[in-house]
């Protein structure tokens, strides 16, 4: 920003005097200078004021507000620093690229941003929540959009789903050195009356009465997302895993694989779908499973230490095995307590039948005998009647063969040891635990991407695949951020305090200029975690966006 003296002559050859001022920007490699105001009427005092104010460009609209003597009036615009750094951060990822340009790229875009600003937020509310920041300035917004707009967005981004994660999976800023690939399931419940995918199934959110959608992601190996899929309700772990490996192969390009799953989802025909597309897996055996091969004398009881153990099979397959001294101690603590709970029933049971001499014991004991099944203790457990009295028993000889394999389990692998030794087989496993952490972050009020409250399939995958690339942009803060002890949430709201200055003509109502604010200290410490610079400027909104109710009452007004 400078001030500049215009002479211009007039049609009797008068000489006129215009004090203006101009901010020069570059077009290609022409510099050129826009007015942003005309000084000419100020003060001599107030414009040498203004003269000072603008050869100090930090904040220099309050000093020119100030130096004005009221001839302009500075205002807080509206919010920009919290989107500003979510945008900058997409970008790097490639996910603004992935999308595209259109209309509709846009809209998917907003979705994904509005994610991580709003967890949990409805289209509703990403619509509101557009007309409060400044999104239609920094995202280059051309045509307004209301939250029906966004829902019918949906067909489009799911027929885009494939390319999208193909995209972003090639545009990697590092990739990792391996090819391996983490995988798990999880489930969610829906709200509303119908959705086209869900269906009554395995509950993991112990929902009740509420159908269930079957959400698949696939991780690299660091556990950041690479695809996610949304599957019926009823549909099982072991189903999906074949179309994961489809995709690996044939979307993503990718050859030599290793992909590990746990117990449930990789059995002997997901096995033989992996040996098919030359790919090796890394799983983990069932108890049943583990107690028939020491049965056949293939793994042996004293092999299970605190160290990882690593046993050949006939046919080349690997097992490690390890016992965990702390998850046996849980599942012992677990049982005895347990115990405690039953003798505790069994006590108000036959207190019961004590004072109420027409009570059945059979009933009673029908009902301590469901317990006793439903707490599967039943085997070492015993319930019995004697002078019509309940006695439970312990069974020491069948309690020690239930403890045998308290804390064990056995990782099971096709690898050869020159592609991982016992210990990296082990902890690659044990990575699984960042898929978890993933639907942690997705279902809980970090991105919150349940309860589901969109119809068609189309929409499904698309709020699914929104929520996936939010995860990628909240990874990427959580990273930058942790040394600073700042969570995601607090960074964000300390960043969204700054607002775009305006400079207001009070006459005309005119915006003279628009700029950023110097961040505050806190702020400037968050930008710096993250590598990024402000802008000096924000461009003034394109567009006004709206809710539907809001939109159809400006029409209104129009039409009359």
């Amino acid at each position: 920003m400078f001030i500049a003296k215009v002479i211009s002559k007039g049609k009797q050859g008068k000489a006129y005097t215009s004090i203006l001022l101009r901010e020069s920007f570059r077009v290609g490699s022409a510099v050129k200078s826009k007015t942003l105001a005309v000084l000419t009427h100020l003060p001599a005092h107030v414009l040498e004021a203004v003269r000072r104010a603008v050869a100090q460009p930090a904040d220099s609209l309050p000093k020119l507000a100030a130096a004005s003597d009221g001839s302009l009036r500075l205002r807080q615009a509206e919010s920009f620093g919290a989107l500003w750094t979510v945008d900058q951060l997409a970008q790097q990822l490639g996910i603004k690229e992935a999308l595209g340009v259109t209309h509709e790229a846009q809209l998917s875009y907003w979705q994904v941003l509005a994610r991580v600003l709003r967890p949990g937020t409805s289209l509703l509310a990403m619509v509101r929540l557009a007309s409060t920041c400044a999104g239609a300035a920094l995202l280059g917004w051309h045509r307004a959009f209301t939250e029906d707009h966004l829902y019918a967005n949906g067909a489009w981004l799911e027929g885009r789903h494939a390319i999208i994660e193909r995209r972003l999976w090639h545009a990697r800023p590092a990739p990792p050195k391996d090819q391996l690939f983490l995988y798990d399931v999880t489930s969610s419940y829906v709200e509303g009356d119908y959705n086209a995918l869900a269906a009554w199934g395995y509950n993991r959110d112990h929902k009740e009465g509420k159908k269930q959608l079957v959400v698949g992601l696939l991780t690299d190996s660091q556990g950041e997302p690479v695809s996610i899929q949304v599957y019926r309700g009823n549909t099982s772990d072991l189903k999906t895993f074949g179309q994961q490996v489809h995709k690996i192969k044939k979307q993503l390009g990718c050859q030599g694989v290793t992909l590990v799953g746990d117990r449930g989802m990789i059995r002997a025909d997901q096995k033989a779908a992996a040996q098919k597309a030359e790919f090796h897996f890394i799983t983990a055996l069932t108890k049943p499973q583990i107690q028939k091969l020491i049965a056949a004398k293939v793994l042996q009881l004293e092999l299970f230490e605190e160290n990882v153990h690593e046993v050949l099979g006939e046919d080349g397959r690997r097992f490690v095995l390890r016992r965990n001294p702390v998850r046996q101690e849980e599942i012992q603590r677990a049982r005895e307590q347990k115990q405690q709970a039953l003798e505790a029933l069994l006590k108000k049971a036959n207190t019961y039948l004590d004072e109420h001499s027409r009570a059945k014991v059979a009933t009673q004991r029908r009902y301590l005998a469901a317990r006793l099944e439903s707490l599967k203790v039943q085997d070492w457990l015993k319930l019995t009647v004697h002078k019509q009295r309940l006695v439970l028993t312990l069974d020491a000889p069948a309690l020690k063969a239930a403890a045998q394999l308290d804390g064990c389990y056995v990782v099971e692998t096709d690898l050869k040891t020159a592609q991982g030794d016992a210990q990296t087989i082990h902890d690659r496993y044990k990575d699984l635990a960042f898929v978890e952490r993933d639907f942690r972050t997705l279902k809980t009020g970090h991105l919150e991407f349940r309860p589901w409250f969109v119809c068609t399939a189309d929409n499904t995958q698309a709020h699914a695949l929104t929520s996936m690339l939010a995860l990628k942009v909240r990874r990427h803060l959580e990273r930058a951020w942790w040394s600073l002890e700042v969570t995601v949430e607090e960074g964000l709201r300390e960043l969204e305090k700054l607002c775009v200055m305006e400079l207001i003509h009070p006459q005309s109502g005119k915006v003279v200029a628009r700029q950023v604010p110097e961040p505050g200290a806190r702020q400037k410490q968050l930008l710096d975690a993250l590598k990024l610079e402000l802008p000096a400027r924000v461009p003034e909104a394109a567009v006004t966006v709206g809710t539907r109710k809001k939109i159809n009452q400006v029409r209104k007004t129009i039409e009359k």
